[in-house]
């Protein structure tokens, strides 16, 4: 829940400063996987991949360190679940970016969340699928429910392990995401993004990545994957009560920087002062109490 109020304390500092007006173009289209395999009563379903782990690549099945993260194209991974997803949905590909987690920042995230908006205004697009790497997938997850509104799906999965490792969970991670975003009753008004991974469905608030494992917070878990099928506890509730409008950014704007700065027994203003002196347009304080 912390970092949740966090987030939401940057991104009030930073969007405002920045929203002006934006014509945008250049995205990358998406194409069906397989066109002839259309069905029409099935939800159309968009994975927008941006790197990571699950796109990543390693040397040999037993290797499951030092890979290269984002190297595969999204369509590798979903071919080698092509059958499981085959009659569950239509499955089209938007392989937005291709990068390791680690380089994400607030003007890549703007211009996710921008382009994920756009393609769920789309009539024909029922959910969206993001791929993209742990480290900050969380964070994301959080960034794009504070920013788009839909009453479509969106579903955040990654992988702990690169693709063709020995255990490699980015196949069952998709797959689960994929299924639960065609989950009949899903969609509601301004519900919450959820990440899908380690057989978990969660809400993005509350939950973070903790050494190699993801934990909910409070009300975060909202029900388990089991034989690649979603049982939900119950569905993610309303999202934030104010979202921000980021509509009019322009692609490629870095949002204001505002710096975290927590405070201990003998933390002096003077590292206030440099923060400011160092560019910063706002501070976010992690205080004490009142002391009572």
């Amino acid at each position: 829940m912390a970092t949740s109020c966090l987030i939401w304390a940057l991104l009030l500092l930073g969007i405002r400063a920045v929203i002006g007006s934006n014509d945008r173009d250049g995205y990358l289209p998406y194409e069906p996987l397989v066109p002839s395999e259309r069905i029409s009563h099935l939800p159309n379903i968009t994975i927008i991949a941006t790197g990571g782990t699950i796109a990543g690549a390693t040397s040999s099945p037993e290797k499951t360190t030092d890979y290269k993260a984002g190297v595969l194209q999204i369509e590798e991974v979903i071919r080698s679940v092509e059958d499981q997803l085959r009659g569950v949905t239509n499955i089209y590909v938007d392989q937005f970016s291709n990068i390791d987690s680690i380089n994400i920042n607030s003007s890549f995230a703007t211009n996710l969340s921008q382009h994920i908006a756009e393609e769920l205004n789309k009539e024909a697009t029922q959910g969206v699928i993001v791929t993209t790497g742990t480290h900050s997938l969380a964070y994301l997850a959080e960034f794009i429910s504070l920013v788009v509104t839909s009453k479509k799906p969106i579903m955040v999965t990654g992988a702990w392990r690169p693709h063709g490792s020995l255990g490699a969970d980015g196949p069952s991670n998709l797959v689960a995401a994929v299924t639960t975003a065609a989950t009949r009753g899903w969609s509601s008004e301004n519900r919450n993004v959820v990440i899908i991974i380690e057989d978990k469905v969660m809400a993005s608030r509350g939950t973070k990545k903790e050494d190699n494992q993801f934990l909910p917070g409070p009300r975060s878990l909202l029900g388990d994957i089991k034989d690649s099928k979603p049982f939900l506890r119950w569905l993610p509730g309303p999202c934030a009560p104010v979202k921000f409008n980021i509509s009019s950014i322009p692609p490629g704007t870095s949002l204001p920087r505002v710096e975290l700065l927590s405070a201990h027994q003998d933390f002096g203003a003077d590292l206030m002062e440099a923060a400011i002196g160092l560019g910063a347009r706002g501070l976010v304080m992690v205080t004490y109490g009142d002391g009572y």
